[in-house]
């Protein structure tokens, strides 16, 4: 409160580490997402004081300093309305051909990477319905761009499952986060769900 943000360009965001686990490889993919979804509602503050307590509180920068990088950085850029035509819309989220060579996808070669592997995704507003767009950033010398295109189909196919799991009739629920007022587990929550279907 109070700060002038006048000569502010762009938007605040919080970068911290998480480790997310979605349960064993066979599980339901509505299943994975509200533990995904628990897991991430449980980092305080979405996040926000991590840097304050990695960089600038000697109480806790010391150990956090301790711990390894994460080596897989992942930005969810928002919502946006896509303009122009479609190529118009690519080259707006694309890294220059000259990158891809030495980096995969994304960057000069003698700007170090922050993460092993990078992905930025958006969700574009396009006249056929929302798109979603990955980017994708590694280095030449860790990947090949063969096992990125794999990596990203896996993941655009696990996506895929999890949008045809929503459009079940029974998909969705509640999670314990959505009733904090209550101490509810999930499995708690199911039965509830159960009884009154």
């Amino acid at each position: 409160p109070g700060a002038d943000l006048s000569r502010t360009v762009g938007w605040f965001t919080s970068l911290y580490p998480v480790a997310v686990d979605p349960g064993a490889h066979d599980t339901d993919p509505g299943t994975a997402l509200k533990t995904v979804k628990e897991q991430l509602r449980a980092v305080p503050d979405k996040g926000i004081g991590y840097g304050l307590l990695r960089h600038l509180n000697p109480g806790t920068a010391p150990e956090l300093a301790g711990r390894p990088e994460p080596q897989i950085g992942f930005n969810y850029l928002g919502r946006f309305e896509a303009a122009g035509t479609a190529a118009e819309r690519a080259e707006d989220w694309a890294a220059p051909p000259e990158a891809t060579e030495t980096l995969g996808s994304g960057g000069h070669e003698q700007r170090p990477l922050t993460h092993a592997l990078g992905l930025s995704a958006v969700a574009q507003d396009r006249p056929d319905g929302v798109h979603l767009v990955a980017i994708w950033s590694w280095p030449g010398a860790l990947f090949t761009e063969q096992e990125i295109g794999d990596l990203a189909d896996l993941w655009f196919r696990e996506l895929t499952a999890l949008a045809q799991c929503a459009e079940r009739p029974e998909a969705g629920g509640l999670t314990p986060s959505d009733v904090d007022l209550l101490q509810l587990s999930q499995d708690e929550i199911d039965e509830f769900e159960s009884d009154l279907s």
